[in-house]
């Protein structure tokens, strides 16, 4: 069955007391794009983030937030660099001396400045001992957001697949009423060429001849087949395991290509109304198929 690129997870898991709390959040998109939030202490883990999402997927825009949460009754250690805080007062005084521009220099002014004040780490812990917690949490995260996508993709596949019979059943009608109107065509065709011809002389044999010419011209006996032939892929690649979105897309555009063209070749009433039902169930399994992978 499909699979959708719409999902969520959330995942847990501790450093000591510390929890590492997940969340995978996956949209509709061409390619995988992965964007990771996490501490900028931990930016050189985004690589191994994203290659464990890619394991899991294979299209979507993927969110990754993973934050660290400490214990209500955790110290939060706060600390205040004085240092910098001089340095940076120094520098603001200077440049608002050699540029003369108005205003004051107060704690706000101070406070701006990134690292003034800040949480001190209490563990001393490397990448390797922080991605040995974030990487359980994390595949907790993505285990939960695959299997909301492949409950939805198999809703999805349900719909699909539904549409598509009922497409199937239409263009087997279309099937048996080829042959009638092919008939009406020509008969209409030959109705018409004796209408204009009235007074005037016409081999009755060359007449016959290229009204049947003219007629096959709107047999759409080959766009039917192409058209079966194309419904029975798409129910195959439906039933599939692999990502196959992308080519459902392309499957999609042929049959409707094809049902143009039966629209446009077949002069018939019924024939018409019914290409434009198909149409609409092509429309509405083509916006089906964009939220797939």
């Amino acid at each position: 069955m499909l699979r959708s690129m719409t999902g969520y997870g959330c995942g847990e898991a501790f450093i000591g007391e510390k929890k590492v709390v997940t969340e995978v959040r996956s949209f509709n998109y061409r390619f995988l794009d992965v964007s990771v939030r996490i501490s900028r202490n931990f930016f050189l883990l985004e690589r191994e983030i994203k290659k464990l999402v890619a394991s899991y997927t294979s299209r979507g825009k993927v969110d990754v937030i993973i934050q660290f949460e400490s214990p209500q009754n955790d110290d939060l250690n706060i600390q205040l660099s004085t240092t910098k805080a001089k340095q940076i007062y120094g520098l603001l005084q200077q440049i608002k001396k050699e540029t003369i521009i108005p205003g004051d220099i107060n704690i706000s002014t101070l406070l701006s400045f990134r690292d003034i004040i800040f949480k001190e780490e209490e563990e001393d812990i490397d990448d390797a001992g922080y991605w040995k917690a974030i990487k359980p949490s994390l595949e907790h995260a993505l285990q939960a957001m695959k299997q909301m996508q492949d409950t939805e993709g198999e809703e999805i596949s349900k719909d699909i697949l539904q549409r598509l019979e009922d497409i199937e059943k239409m263009a087997g009608e279309i099937e048996l009423r080829a042959p009638e109107s092919l008939i009406a065509r020509k008969q209409a065709l030959k109705q018409r060429v004796k209408t204009l011809c009235e007074d005037v002389g016409v081999d009755e044999g060359r007449m016959l001849q290229e009204i049947a010419i003219l007629a096959d011209r709107g047999d759409i006996t080959e766009e039917l087949i192409r058209t079966k032939s194309h419904i029975k892929q798409f129910m195959q690649w439906v039933d599939t395991q692999e990502p196959v979105g992308r080519k459902l897309d392309f499957l999609i555009q042929e049959i409707n290509r094809e049902v143009n063209t039966i629209g446009a070749k077949a002069s018939d009433s019924e024939i018409s109304l019914m290409v434009v039902v198909i149409k609409n169930e092509l429309e509405k399994i083509r916006e089906q198929v964009q939220n797939v992978m």
